[in-house]
């Protein structure tokens, strides 16, 4: 059926009057009424229009598509609510296409049953990504179910055998609605590679951490599965400096999806603008960039309860006190060069790669190359061969996750907690039970190792980031009650510390450590903590990982630095507002 064919006039104007109740005309609806002994034929409207298609969408004001046809031949495709199907609210759509309707409420509602006799029934999807419900993976201009994948038709219509969907992104009555626009870069680009080599070629860039984003992509395809099993989900946080190919490397996952592979920046963003876009896929990715520790608390809030599924939840204007809930239902992989340590459980919420290189070998650099070229022209080839096999990961993942939950647990070596037994149990299911129907391209054994020296990084880095805390803490606490000193130029034998004042609101903190590590340890046995030793003290605030630590330029002088009044010490960035400094989220009052 051609949906913008035009609208024939009454082929018998007589008959059309006495069965239906009005006739076709000249491209304008006319109806015929008896006035005493005259037959009066009176005008009706200067358009004329088909109910191409009735929209469910689960409620009772459901929609339709509806063909207008401008006398002058002119066609529009408009996407009306029910409510909207009465003189005064039709009249200010049929008014945006240069249309009037004349007559009365009464006869409006004629056309329309007469119309409504014929309308075909669809269903509306609104939501992207995995339909539970109609057993379909949804793209904004098609559809993936039962191994084939459909285009919608001019209008948004797709058929699937006795069914039929509308994709409102790409519906012709949406054309210049920005309202779709993100939507719209949901689309299915199919590409020319398959899984194995997309993976081949993600290992051969990435390596370990490769690996493990291609097992995060495919239990985020399947995360339905994996959440009804489990109750929970973590994220992928890629944590390093600018130029060592964090986006870059998000955006080889991202292009599986279509092309909206720009992410959003966390700092720019509500908390209920975050919860909103996290509701709107299903079984998907989302990418957002840039956590730092001046992320909103609300943001951080969104992160700590899309670890359980849970979005944000608003009123609804109503006399019942209904609510909206926001469900976060697809992966989620966030960026930064600063870690989430002023909330840890954040952090142990999340998967941790880490991305120190800027440098890059002629083979990295080739697998990249030929890797941004293929997602350039998508990489939804890769996603369907991933989808083909969810009746396997359902039937299997249940079992192969409590296999490595198993061996975790006989495992001796590692003092991990349970949560993070259960990231390194779910990271490895996908390549287990899926092993004979993809092509992964790493060894079992191999990537068991990576993900578990990984595990073991991110568990020190936890520890280390509340080390780290308490130090400065117990720096505060004691320069508070004047136990420590501060350098003064004179008193350079005495002086626990120095501060260099910047400009744009920073400082440089310099210290002695071996002068200090006493007044840490007192404030460790007064608090009821736990302290490290002074050599497992210095090898923590001073490793890579803590962003604050500025370490020495000067040669043959290690992590340590020589000042030419206060002498050797170790330095460490900090922000200063007005009379405190402020270092790891602890303030420091001078």
């Amino acid at each position: 059926m051609n949906h913008l064919s035009k609208i024939p006039d009454s082929e018998n104007e007589f008959d059309a009057q006495r069965d239906f109740g009005f006739f076709i005309k000249g491209g304008k609806y006319y109806i015929t009424e008896n006035r005493t002994e005259n037959c009066v034929t009176k005008e009706l409207s200067n358009f004329v229009m088909q109910l191409q298609f009735h929209l469910v969408n689960g409620t009772n004001n459901s929609k339709r598509i509806i063909k207008i046809q401008r006398n002058t031949g002119e066609l529009n495709i408009i996407e009306v609510y029910s409510s909207e199907m009465k003189p005064d609210s039709f009249e200010t759509i049929l008014k945006s296409k240069r249309c009037t309707f004349l007559g009365s409420a009464y006869q409006l509602k004629i056309i329309f049953s007469h119309l409504m006799d014929k309308e075909i029934e669809a269903i509306i999807l609104s939501t992207l990504g995995w339909s539970q419900e109609h057993a379909l993976y949804v793209f904004a201009d098609s559809i993936y179910s039962q191994n084939k994948l459909l285009k919608v038709n001019e209008i948004g219509i797709i058929q699937d055998q006795e069914k039929r969907y509308y994709l409102p992104a790409f519906g012709l009555a949406n054309d210049t609605n920005e309202d779709f626009e993100t939507e719209r870069r949901y689309c299915y680009r199919a590409g020319s590679i398959g899984f194995a080599e997309w993976a081949d070629l993600l290992m051969q860039a990435y390596g370990a951490h490769g690996a493990i984003g291609i097992l995060f992509l495919i239990l985020s395809v399947f995360r339905d599965i994996v959440f009804k099993e489990v109750r929970f989900f973590p994220f992928l946080f890629l944590f390093g400096d600018f130029g060592t190919g964090k986006t870059s490397y998000v955006e080889m996952f991202l292009s599986l999806f279509g092309s909206d592979t720009t992410g959003t920046p966390l700092n720019n963003s509500t908390s209920v603008a975050l919860s909103r876009m996290a509701s709107t896929r299903v079984n998907s990715l989302f990418y957002f960039k840039e956590y730092t520790s001046e992320t909103d608390e609300k943001a951080q809030d969104f992160i700590l309860t899309a670890y359980d599924g849970a979005g944000r939840t608003t009123g609804v204007k109503s006399t019942d006190n209904k609510t909206k809930c926001f469900p976060v239902r697809s992966g989620l992989i966030f960026d930064g060069n600063q870690l989430p340590t002023q909330k840890t459980a954040i952090l142990s919420r999340m998967v941790l790669l880490n991305f120190e290189e800027s440098k890059f070998t002629s083979q990295q650099v080739d697998a990249f190359t030929r890797l941004k070229l293929e997602a350039e022209g998508g990489l939804g080839g890769v996603l369907l061969e991933i989808l083909s096999k969810r009746s396997e990961f359902e039937k299997n993942f249940r079992q192969g996750y409590n296999e490595y939950i198993r061996e975790l647990k006989r495992m001796k070596q590692f003092s991990f907690p349970e949560r993070t037994l259960n990231h390194i149990a779910l990271l490895m299911t996908p390549a287990k039970i899926l092993w004979q129907q993809l092509a992964f391209p790493f060894d079992l054994l191999d990537v068991w190792n990576s993900i578990l020296e990984n595990a073991e990084y991110q568990h020190n880095l936890i520890k280390q980031s509340g080390a780290i805390s308490v130090f400065w803490e117990a720096f505060s606490s004691s320069f508070k009650r004047s136990l420590i000193t501060k350098f003064d130029g004179q008193n350079v034998k005495f002086a626990h510390f120095n501060i260099k004042y910047q400009g744009a609101g920073q400082a440089v903190l310099q210290i002695k450590l071996a002068s200090l590590y006493p007044y840490y340890v007192k404030y460790c046995r007064e608090n009821n903590i736990s302290f490290l030793d002074q050599n497992s003290l210095r090898m923590i605030i001073t490793s890579k990982a803590n962003k604050e630590f500025l370490p020495s330029s000067q040669k043959g002088r290690g992590s340590t630095y020589t000042d030419k009044y206060f002498g050797t010490c170790y330095q460490f960035i900090c922000k200063r507002i007005e009379d405190y400094i402020v270092i790891s989220e602890v303030e420091i009052y001078m």
